[in-house]
């Protein structure tokens, strides 16, 4: 695991390599001056055997002559001697290579010169010899004198060259130790250079491979997103589109030539090329705008029309900014996306809107007419079937006061029936400004507005603490008059209406349209009363607009008061709930938002 972060770091692996490269180089080094340390001790120990070989052939040469002189002393015979003693050629050319080889070497050099100094006053001595040699009357006693002064010379001068031999060997010895030395200490620099050069190598290899892999990876999953990203284009409707500025290329997507009606790289982008699909109204202000943003880099947003090949007018929304790429070229990337439905829909729903307004009107004007002009006539006749009670009904047969009695009722159910379109139409358009209202003070002067219907129903009202809300207030107050209302009208016969407001902790299992309600986001206010209930199969129907249960003539009713309460709910996002059983009484739930 930790090698494999480690391969994927490549900042670790850079310095890794690093280090190690450093320490390849180091050890090169090293190995490369144990080259050198080599290749100078090979010189040295070559230089010293030479030096030594040298001298030996100086002493060899010396004994020879030597031994020719005695051969000549003895025999007489001249071809000993072939003027050997008075030519030093061979000496000279072996003392010269000496002084070549010891040139480095003060100490050698002065031994060099001291035996040159020893070899000509041998040549003295061979002279010298010769000389005696050579007389005519040679004095024996004389010539043994000297060739033992000359063999005794030429001890001293073989010792003194075996000394200086074996000062060399020794030195050979020396350079040779260091050689070996050396040489095992190249060996295991460069078995660690090997070694080393290799590990980077596997290392670099396998860092390569993971590399390659990644790399592998990664242009498989940029060729998914690539193919997901032309799917995603194709579903959504859109195509992208890019240009550069330092190369004043364009290139456009597959779906991008699709949104022309053409086959994806049929012709070559280009500003020219995309302009013959521009309608003829947009050509001059689409180019001028995309124009004068290559030179603001400003970004663009456009609507604009392209007429496709068959004549079909496509509309489409243009929007592009400027950015930087990789090479520091400043682009601009966009997309367009095709608009034609959105506009259609827009076109079709202003129409609509227009439609609604117009609708709102009428609404509006039924709205006066109905709290104006019909209220007008309406409360003329109410106002005469008052002046007829007051003075004509003794002239009235029983059967006509009958009808007149349904007259008057049926006028009191008009005017509670308008009453209540208004007050329904006031939830629809009314204005709905939402405010902090402290409902238990709300419910409170409500319930002194009807304290005289209250006294008459000997009616009982229990009002909790309620909370304070954000709500629409007068809409509010509409729903707990409607409410109250609604418990005191269908109140049981000889009983006493009970009517109870109070708020409740929501239980965990309340349920609304399939989800679960909790205390946390919603507030629940209970109505409850004891009167003539009804059937719970009806709870649905009760808040349907003009629904009426069966509850007999002596229970009257508009059928739009619980409508009423179910909008007023609605235009506070919450919702009303009513549990009902017959001769029992109905417990109505307002669950409104904590957060309006």
């Amino acid at each position: 695991m930790k090698l494999a972060k480690f391969y994927k770091n490549s900042q670790v692996f850079k310095i890794a390599l690093s280090i190690a490269i450093a320490v390849v180089c180091y050890i090169a080094s090293v190995f490369y001056t144990q080259m050198r340390n080599l290749d100078s001790s090979v010189n040295l120990i070559a230089n010293a055997t030479e030096t030594q070989l040298e001298l030996e052939k100086v002493l060899s040469i010396i004994s020879i002559y030597e031994t020719n002189l005695r051969s000549y002393i003895i025999t007489k015979d001249e071809s000993y001697l072939e003027n050997r003693f008075l030519r030093r050629g061979e000496i000279e050319t072996n003392l010269k290579r000496i002084n070549v080889l010891v040139a480095n070497n003060p100490a050698r050099v002065k031994d060099v010169k001291r035996l040159n100094e020893l070899i000509d006053y041998r040549f003295t001595l061979f002279r010298e010899t010769l000389l005696l040699a050579k007389s005519k009357s040679p004095n024996i006693e004389a010539l043994k004198a000297k060739l033992q002064q000359s063999n005794n010379f030429t001890e001293l001068m073989k010792n003194y060259v075996y000394k200086t031999i074996n000062a060399e060997g020794d030195k050979v010895k020396i350079h040779n130790d260091n050689h070996q030395f050396e040489l095992q200490d190249s060996i295991i620099s460069a078995f660690l250079l090997v070694i080393l050069s290799l590990l980077i190598l596997l290392l670099s290899f396998n860092k390569m491979n993971v590399d390659i892999n990644e790399l592998k990876r990664a242009n498989d999953e940029l060729q998914f997103l690539n193919h997901s990203f032309n799917n995603a284009e194709k579903i959504a409707g859109f195509g992208h589109w890019k240009i550069n500025l330092e190369t004043n290329t364009y290139s456009f997507s597959d779906n991008f030539f699709r949104l022309l009606g053409m086959e994806p790289q049929s012709f070559v982008p280009s500003l020219e090329n995309i302009s013959k699909y521009l309608h003829p109204d947009d050509i001059d202000y689409v180019t001028q705008m995309h124009l004068e943003s290559l030179q603001s880099y400003k970004p663009t947003s456009l609507m604009y029309r392209f007429v496709l090949p068959n004549g079909d007018l496509r509309y489409v929304m243009s929007a592009g900014s400027f950015t930087r790429n990789g090479k520091g070229q400043m682009v601009k990337t966009g997309v367009n996306y095709d608009m034609t439905e959105q506009h259609k829909r827009t076109i079709e729903l202003e129409e609509n809107n227009k439609e609604l307004i117009s609708i709102n009107e009428e609404l509006e004007s039924f709205n006066n007419i109905v709290s104006h002009d019909l209220q007008e006539p309406l409360r003329k006749i109410q106002m005469f079937i008052s002046r007829i009670e007051s003075t004509e009904m003794d002239s009235i047969s029983e059967k006509g006061r009958l009808y007149f009695n349904k007259i008057r009722i049926s006028a009191n159910r008009m005017q509670t029936l308008l009453i209540d379109l208004v007050n329904y139409s006031r939830t629809i358009k009314g204005d709905k400004v939402f405010e902090d209202t402290n409902l238990t003070e709300l419910v409170h002067h409500i319930i002194e507005d009807l304290s005289s219907d209250i006294d008459d129903k000997k009616a009982k009202i229990d009002l909790g603490n309620l909370p304070t809300v954000k709500v629409i207030s007068f809409q509010m107050e509409q729903l707990f008059i409607n409410l109250i209302s609604n418990s005191l009208k269908y109140s049981q016969e000889d009983i006493a209406p009970e009517i109870s407001i109070f708020s409740k902790k929501i239980d965990q299992n309340e349920v609304f349209d399939n989800e679960i309600i909790t205390d946390e986001d919603y507030y629940k206010i209970v109505v409850k009363d004891n009167g003539i209930g009804f059937k719970q199969e009806y709870a649905e129907k009760v808040f349907v607009l003009f629904q009426r249960l069966e509850t007999g003539a002596k229970y009257s009713g508009t059928g739009l008061g619980l409508a009423i309460c179910k909008r007023i709910v609605d235009n506070h996002n919450g919702f009303i709930k009513v549990v009902s059983e017959p001769n029992i009484g109905s417990t109505f739930s307002i669950f409104l938002p904590k957060k309006a």
